[in-house]
């Protein structure tokens, strides 16, 4: 039984989630079910500072597999406002939802290459999801490959390389695609995040048009789909002499260049889009938009949103957690069995290449948009 709420986007909301690639829909989770998340997510976390039990393999999956987390969509309007808009779709099974505990700015060297207090607007440092991370050359003489590197970090530059976030360096036995693919990244939300500043989760708003432009692109060129493809080398220098992962190609982040912030080493910060939301809002975005979780440093309480990753059902394809940022394989990197004749390798690519044919609902302000 479904709680009452908005099940279907309106057209002007259709319209607005094509153009910006994100929609914030207000109070559509009751705050009886927001309640109850954020209190588990808290026990939970207390639980770990207190040596009760253990802290997760992965950082901030304190929760996931509960009820009370998956609720969120399962038994709320969210279901049938996505299925809707995107089509049928694996109700989730597991989600997570991190804690950013209010902080003040570091000299810590972040995934980014640069110290914290250095990355303007509250530290975004937008990223597509799917991509390996782990351990890389902390200096740029040490890095013997730019696009491909080879250091001993990647270890045989393998399929089977997978990274501290469980995400496999590649996603096919035979290495051409380095990113995983769903459909839509939900955000239900549990705490206030009303002012930028408080742990925004945000966006490069737009850019999952580029970012479709940029994957025909390397399609038309042949080679690698995602980093290490055509122009998208894995790593970049970084301030002095650093290096950091390169989490979006520079082709997508030049459309932002005008409204744009540099930092003393000439790199380029884009400006983002914060959503500003409270308890029981929540938002959807297209798999591409390149996006962040920003730094707490102005609120007082910690951040808590519970988020998933779902996918409108590719037939053949793999049964989706709702967690994993690559669900053609397993959440441990495990390669899956598939129906003879189907490659998820393949239809990954097709769809990181025209994302809006997964949106069954969004076909007619598709068409309107694209004239």
């Amino acid at each position: 039984m479904k709680h009452n709420g908005p099940v279907e986007l309106t057209l002007e909301q259709k319209r607005t989630f094509y153009r910006d690639g994100f929609i914030v829909l207000k109070n559509i989770v009751p705050k009886e079910l927001t309640h109850r998340a954020r209190r588990l997510v808290n026990i939970t976390a207390g639980q770990i500072m207190n040596g009760t039990i253990d802290a997760p393999k992965r950082r901030n999956r304190f929760v996931g597999s509960e009820d009370i987390i998956t609720d969120l969509v399962n038994k709320t309007a969210l279901t049938e406002l996505l299925t809707n808009t995107m089509g049928p779709f694996d109700p989730p099974t597991n989600g997570f939802a991190p804690i950013l505990y209010p902080r003040e700015p570091t000299r810590e060297i972040g995934i980014h290459g640069l110290p914290d207090d250095e990355v303007p607007n509250h530290a975004f440092f937008p990223h597509l999801d799917g991509q390996w991370t782990g351990p890389i050359p902390q200096k740029a003489d040490e890095v013997d490959d730019w696009y491909a590197p080879k250091t001993p970090h990647f270890g045989d530059r393998s399929a089977s390389v997978i990274g501290i976030n469980g995400s496999p360096l590649f996603q096919d036995p035979d290495c051409t695609l380095s990113l995983g693919s769903f459909t839509t990244f939900v955000g239900v939300i549990l705490s206030d995040q009303s002012k930028f500043g408080y742990g925004n989760f945000a966006v490069l708003r737009g850019a999952h048009h580029h970012t479709a432009e940029f994957f025909r692109r390397q399609r038309a060129q042949g080679g690698v789909i995602g980093p290490e493809g055509p122009d998208w080398p894995r790593l970049k220098p970084v301030g002095d002499k650093g290096v950091g992962i390169n989490y979006m190609p520079e082709w997508i982040a030049n459309h932002y260049r005008e409204s744009a912030q540099y930092t003393p080493d000439g790199l380029m910060w884009p400006e983002p889009t914060p959503l500003l939301v409270e308890e029981g809002d929540a938002f959807i975005t297209a798999h591409g938009i390149p996006h962040c979780g920003t730094r707490n440093d102005l609120g007082a309480d910690p951040r808590i949103s519970a988020y998933f990753r779902l996918r409108r059902h590719r037939p053949g394809g793999a049964k989706v957690r709702g967690d994993s940022d690559h669900p053609d394989r397993g959440w441990e990197g495990e390669f899956l069995e598939y129906p003879d004749g189907y490659n998820p390798w393949q239809v990954a690519i097709d769809k990181l290449c025209d994302p809006w044919s997964e949106w069954d609902g969004m076909r007619e302000v598709v068409a309107e948009a694209r004239g």
